[in-house]
C-alpha cells in the first residue's frame, strides 16, 4: 500500500475523526473487555448494550445528550443485576433476561412514535462511525480516561474479584462492591462504543480482541496490551476497507477483529498439532 493510498482517507474531516474516536474506543472497549473475559460476562455485555439502546431512545425523545441517556440506563442494568441477585433468589442470567429484554422493548416502543423512526433505529442498531462530532470525541476521550483511572486504582481488586470470588467473600473483600465499578467500567465502555458499531455489534469490541489476546497469552497485564493492539489495528484496518470499498464501518471493524481471531486461533491449533508429532516422533 503505498503512502498516497494510506493518507487518502485523512483528507476528509469526518474520517480523522472517525479513526480517533473508533480507535480510543477499539482499546478501551479491549481493555475492558479482558475482565469481561475472564468473569465470562458477556452476556452482561450484551444486556448493558441493549438497555443502552433504550436510554439513548429516551433522550432521543426527550432531546437531551445521547450519551447521558445511555449512560443512565446502562448503569441501572450493571447495578441492578448486582442488585436483584443479592436480595432475591434470581439467578444472574435469569435477572439479566428480565432487565435487557424488558429495557430493549420499552426502547423500540420509544422510538416507534417518534419521527424519523427508521433511521434513528439504524443508527442506534448498527452505529455511525463516519457522523462522530469533534464535542463526541471529547466525549469518548473523558470517559476512556476515566475508565482507565477506575482500571488503575482498582486494578488488584478487579483481579482478585475476577479469579477467586468466593474466596475473596468469604475472607470480608467488599466484592459487590468492586464488581459495582468493575460492571460501572464495562457500561460506560459500551456506552462509548455503541456510536462506532451500534448496539447489535458492540459485544464484539469488549469481547473478540481479548479472546483472540486469551489465545496467546493467559497473563492478565500482556492479556490487556494484546487485546488493545488486536482491538486498535482491528479499528484502522476495518475502517481503510470501509473507505476504499464503501463497506459498512462498524462491522467491517467487527469482521476484521473476528478474522483476527480466527487467524490466531488456527495458528494456536496448527502449533499444538505440531508440537504433539515432534514429542510422538521423538
Amino acid at each position: 500500500m503505498s503512502l498516497e493510498t494510506l493518507l487518502e482517507p485523512f483528507r476528509f474531516s469526518f474520517m480523522i475523526r472517525a479513526f480517533l474516536g473508533t480507535g480510543i474506543i477499539a482499546v478501551i472497549a479491549a481493555i475492558v473487555g479482558t475482565f469481561v473475559v475472564l468473569k465470562g460476562l458477556a452476556f452482561m455485555g450484551d444486556a448493558i448494550a441493549h438497555t443502552a439502546f433504550t436510554g439513548s431512545a429516551v433522550a432521543l425523545l426527550l432531546g437531551v445528550n445521547l450519551y447521558a441517556g445511555a449512560m443512565a440506563f446502562a448503569l441501572m442494568t450493571a447495578l441492578g443485576v448486582v442488585t436483584l441477585t443479592r436480595v432475591s433468589r434470581v439467578k444472574n442470567d435469569t435477572a439479566l433476561a428480565i432487565l435487557f429484554t424488558g429495557f430493549f422493548a420499552v426502547g423500540v416502543i420509544v422510538l416507534s412514535v417518534m419521527p424519523g423512526f427508521a433511521g434513528d433505529l439504524s443508527s442506534l442498531l448498527l452505529g455511525s462511525v463516519m457522523a462522530i462530532q469533534v464535542n463526541e470525541i471529547y466525549i469518548i476521550a473523558v470517559t476512556a480516561l476515566a475508565i482507565i483511572l477506575l482500571m488503575l486504582a482498582f486494578f488488584p481488586r478487579f483481579v482478585m474479584v475476577s479469579f477467586d470470588p468466593v474466596g475473596a467473600e468469604a475472607a470480608g473483600f467488599p466484592v459487590a462492591f468492586v464488581q459495582s465499578v468493575l460492571l460501572i467500567s464495562v457500561a460506560a465502555a459500551i456506552v462509548i462504543s455503541i456510536q462506532a458499531v451500534g448496539v447489535v455489534l458492540v459485544v464484539a469490541l469488549l469481547i473478540t480482541p481479548a479472546a483472540a489476546g486469551s489465545l496467546i497469552t493467559k497473563r492478565i497485564i500482556p492479556l490487556m496490551l494484546t487485546a488493545a493492539a488486536i482491538g486498535l489495528f482491528s479499528a484502522v484496518t476495518g475502517l481503510y476497507i470501509s473507505y476504499y470499498l464503501a463497506a459498512p464501518p462498524g462491522a467491517t471493524v467487527v469482521v476484521v477483529a473476528t478474522s483476527i481471531f480466527a487467524v490466531i486461533l488456527l495458528g494456536t491449533k496448527l502449533n499444538h498439532w505440531l508440537g504433539k508429532r515432534r514429542t510422538s516422533s521423538g
